[in-house]
């Protein structure tokens, strides 16, 4: 479950955490600028809300917001938030553009139903339990309008260790799909890797869900 960890304990201890590495997530760069206005050749594919659940101390939401897309970026941590707020006043990205707040989408909806065109997270999912990913993937596509998308980054079971917990949370391919495709078609899964700050690598996957219209 995704409370095994006291995640705002972790924050509170002002350490350098593997996951929160203070650099862009490089899988949502490169997602954004392929699906900008004019790349893609339609303008509907166009990201102008944001949903990332999981952010942290708040930077990849502070970069989608100076993407110009609206952006709502929720975390279960308050420390983290406290941290994402002032990481945002220091970046000058007013509150219309960017909004912070403290939930877990395990307990509540993380937006509006049909609010966002995209959803992203890197590191949640895979932490959670089989009955928490079926009800993140059904939380995150009622977040979704029709046609919307989730990048999803999580650890792959792929990657062989002497120690499963020197890392991040591993996840098969059949997990992922499990969760999700009742609720998401599958557009594609990569293999990438999680870099960690002290520049060691881990075996990931790169996922793109497309909300399916039931």
């Amino acid at each position: 479950m995704l409370h095994k960890i006291d995640w705002d304990k972790a924050y509170r201890e002002e350490r350098q955490l593997p996951w929160d590495t203070g650099l862009v997530a490089p899988e949502l760069a490169a997602y954004i600028k392929e699906h900008a206005a004019g790349k893609s050749g339609n303008d509907n594919a166009r990201i102008k809300n944001a949903l990332e659940i999981g952010c942290g101390s708040g930077t990849n939401a502070i970069w989608m917001a100076q993407q110009n897309i609206k952006v709502l970026s929720t975390d279960l941590s308050p420390k983290a938030i406290e941290m994402a707020e002032q990481k945002k006043a220091q970046a000058g990205i007013d509150d219309e553009r960017l909004t912070f707040k403290v939930a877990d989408i395990l307990a509540q909806a993380p937006a509006d139903d049909a609010s966002q065109d995209f959803v992203f997270d890197r590191g949640v999912f895979h932490v959670l339990e089989s009955e928490g990913r079926e009800t993140f993937a059904r939380r995150a596509a009622k977040a979704l309008k029709a046609g919307g998308r989730w990048l999803c980054i999580a650890g792959s079971k792929d990657e062989a260790r002497q120690n499963p917990l020197a890392g991040p949370p591993q996840l098969s391919a059949l997990e992922i799909v499990t969760a999700v495709e009742p609720y998401f078609e599958v557009i594609k899964i990569d293999r990438g890797y999680f870099v960690l700050p002290d520049g060691e690598q881990h075996l990931s996957w790169i996922c793109v869900f497309a909300k399916r219209e039931i």
